[in-house]
């Protein structure tokens, strides 16, 4: 079995041949090109190429450490040291060259070699150079950038010397005012926390806990006390505090009791003349004005002493409440009193609840303020380290000023080396082209890999299964390529015949899912992440398969973006649909229609392109109809834009059982299918499953040349794409 890089390797290489064929040719054009192009071997002129040596100087013995590790930095010599801007100038000044001179002599005519560093230590730095003019200018050249070299040497470790002093000096003076604001960091958390911090010490913050403690038990001690009297007296009475206190204000007043004795006698004088006159009788009718006046004196009274949001509207309440005898109205004002005890203590109470938990919350946070006083501390003690060991460094640098020299030596003096004879070499041409070609062979295949690499389709089923599987996506089956057993056959994707030798892989997905998701298999989700990923074919064919297992199933089109496919069908979808698509989906019942040729299938086509698709989801007449259609169908098949056109399926999701994702190697790609699962996840979707679509090999046919079927959109995707996964 192939690797999987080789299978992708080989899909990449059928379907950009051409790049790499285009590289050969023009690795081959240039390689030609220069084959013919190269120069016959002249003699070249006479050259004086002048070789020295440096080395470094033993070290004098240093007594301070910064001397030391002088010493031993200045032995990292590089190129770019000692061709430094400083040797450059000292060079031109010396020898009188211009600018344009001196950096043709350190591009091309200076040479430096270093030693190997894993050979003993002590080997010299070589250097040679060439000149064109005489023997004795490529020594004196030669010597003047060596001494140039050896007093740079000088100059520079004395400037690192200089410049550590000046860097130590200047963070020496930081380092003290970070010591000052620490020290009165300090300074400034003891005086503001250490009272506290002082009180949690000595015990004085644990007493008064515990004494808002005791304080607490004995004011609930009284306050169940008074409950308990309360209660007693509610009971004796009837009453609550807030009736009692009504009861006591009304039976206290004389008005409202000479009002209640007025009352009462014209009641006895009306009960008197009813026995002898008709109701509107004038003195009947005089009687009742009069109790009627003196109710509403009543009322304006009672209104008066207890305020008009306390009082009872109804004049018989006020009469009854203001009837209290001696006894029962000291017991009333007893318990007025009583209740009026008690909110003092309520509040007495919650007033120490509040001081024990603020001494409570100053003793928890005692750890923390204790452990803040200890960081403190520990800052302004690791400042004072700092401090003192810059302030050791600069006195060090101080005293190594003196120990400071040049690292380089000269090791041999400049002299002029022979020059071998001439042999003229050409490379042949045929070497040339045969490099060419290889380059351009191994450019095409590295480009053609590298465009594999960064191709992030998932170009086989086994590729798209593996990352289901990582994802936690329960595979459903795979779908084969529909194609047609003759080149004339009218290209038509649903499986409208019983007997096609696709249905069972579709009727295989129905029974899975139902066995694998006997609950939530009613209303189903057809989804794709993004286009040409065989979505509605599926939808159409597996809603064929559900019908033709007996099962009362509705293919409803909820893809309001493109225009509806319902032709598949054989059927023509309501012309006035797209005009006023609300009561298209208002009157169901009219629009449902019921699938030639295949019984148990009826579908719902959709209005067409619409401008406010989300608007016209979210309406309630779209969400109705979704119930409707739940209690008249066994099986609702539901077929939806992808995924990355919008989120119409997100939307309509809380209208089903859950989601079955399609996918189709070489079109579905592997980060959009990650985003895809990971917004599943955050948004807690039910994913019932996925399925994966266009897998080649399933079902034989006969040796006739197949047609595919898919949609001319699809055809032209595939075309442009180089690819032959098929719908």
């Amino acid at each position: 079995m192939a690797l999987p890089i080789v299978k992708r390797f080989l899909i990449s290489f059928e379907q950009n041949w051409w790049l790499g064929l285009l590289t050969l040719m023009a690795s081959l054009g240039i390689s030609g090109v220069v084959a013919f192009m190269l120069p016959e071997p002249v003699p070249p002129r006479p050259t004086y190429t002048a070789a020295g040596a440096l080395t470094f100087e033993t070290p004098t013995p240093a007594f301070t450490s910064t001397g030391s590790q002088i010493q031993q930095q200045s032995r990292a010599v590089r190129k770019e040291t000692l061709l430094s801007e400083r040797v450059l100038r000292g060079v031109m000044a010396k020898l009188n060259l211009s600018v344009d001179d001196v950096i043709k002599m350190r591009d091309k005519d200076l040479t430096i070699t270093f030693p190997d560093p894993k050979t003993e230590q002590g080997q010299p730095i070589q250097l040679q150079y060439t000149d064109l003019q005489s023997p004795t200018r490529a020594i004196q050249v030669l010597e003047t950038f060596m001494k140039e070299m050896i007093a740079y040497s000088r100059w520079l470790n004395t400037a690192q010397l200089r410049t550590k002093i000046e860097a130590l000096s200047k963070r020496l003076k930081e380092t003290q005012k970070d010591l000052t604001a620490a020290e009165e960091k300090f300074y400034r958390y003891i005086t503001k926390q250490g009272s506290d911090i002082l009180a949690i010490q000595d015990g004085s913050l644990f007493s008064s806990i515990t004494s808002s403690q005791q304080r607490q038990r004995e004011l609930n001690l009284a306050l169940q006390q008074l409950d308990g009297q309360i209660n007693s007296l509610q009971k004796q009475l009837g009453l609550n505090p807030k009736q009692a206190y009504t009861s006591v204000a009304l039976s206290a007043d004389p008005i409202i009791a000479n009002l209640r004795s007025q009352i009462w006698q014209i009641e006895l004088m009306l009960q008197r003349a009813q026995q002898d006159y008709r109701p509107e009788h004038p003195s009947i009718v005089r009687l009742l004005k009069q109790k009627q006046a003196n109710e509403i004196l009543l009322q304006q009274r009672a209104a008066e002493l207890i305020g008009a949001r306390e009082l009872t509207p109804v004049p018989s309440e006020i009469r009854k409440g203001s009837n209290l005898d001696p006894t029962r109205l000291q017991l009333a004002a007893q318990l007025v009193n009583l209740q009026i005890q008690r909110e003092g203590l309520a509040k007495q109470l919650q007033s120490v609840i509040k001081t024990d938990a603020k001494l409570r919350q100053q003793y928890e946070k005692f750890p923390t303020r204790q452990l803040e006083q200890a960081r403190l501390v520990q800052a302004v003690e690791f400042q004072r380290v700092i401090y003192q060991n810059i302030l050791t460094a600069l006195v060090d640098a101080q005293a190594a000023e003196a120990e400071t020299s040049s690292s380089l030596t000269i090791a041999q003096e400049p002299f002029i080396q022979p020059v071998p004879p001439f042999q003229a070499k050409k490379l042949p041409k045929a070497i040339v082209l045969a490099a060419g070609a290889g380059l351009g062979i191994v450019a095409g295949l590295g480009l053609i890999l590298l465009l594999a690499l960064l191709d992030d389709r998932l170009q086989t089923p086994e590729e798209v299964r593996d990352a289901l599987t990582e994802r936690e996506v329960t595979l459903l089956g795979q779908l084969p390529w529909i194609t047609a057993n003759f080149p004339d056959e009218q290209p038509n994707p649903v499986l409208l015949d019983g007997d096609s030798p696709y249905l069972p892989f579709y009727e295989r997905v129905r029974t899975t899912l139902r066995r694998f998701r006997p609950d939530s298999s009613r209303v189903i989700l057809i989804a794709s992440i993004t286009n040409e990923e065989g979505k509605s074919v599926t939808a159409y064919n597996l809603a064929v398969a559900s019908a033709h297992a007996g099962r009362r199933t509705l293919l409803l089109e909820a893809d309001l973006r493109t225009a509806s496919k319902a032709e598949w069908l054989g059927i023509t979808p309501e012309p006035q649909a797209a005009v006023e698509p609300l009561r298209y989906y208002g009157a169901i019942s009219e629009v449902i229609g019921l699938v030639p040729g295949v019984p148990n299938l009826y579908v719902l086509p959709s209005p067409g392109p619409q401008r406010d698709a989300a608007a016209i989801i979210e309406s309630s007449e779209f969400q109705l109809m979704f119930k409707d259609v739940r209690g008249r169908f066994d099986t609702v098949i539901i077929d939806v834009p992808s995924l990355f056109r919008c989120n119409d399926a997100l939307i309509i999701e809380p209208l089903t059982d859950g989601i079955v994702l399609v996918s189709r190697p070489g079109v579905t790609r592997s980060s959009l299918l990650t985003e895809a699962t990971n917004q599943f996840i955050e948004a807690e979707i039910p994913v019932l499953g996925a399925v994966i679509n266009g897998v080649e090999g399933l079902v034989t046919l006969s040796p006739l040349a197949p047609v595919p079927l898919h949609s001319e959109a699809e055809t032209a995707e595939s075309e442009r794409e180089g690819s032959e996964v098929r719908v």
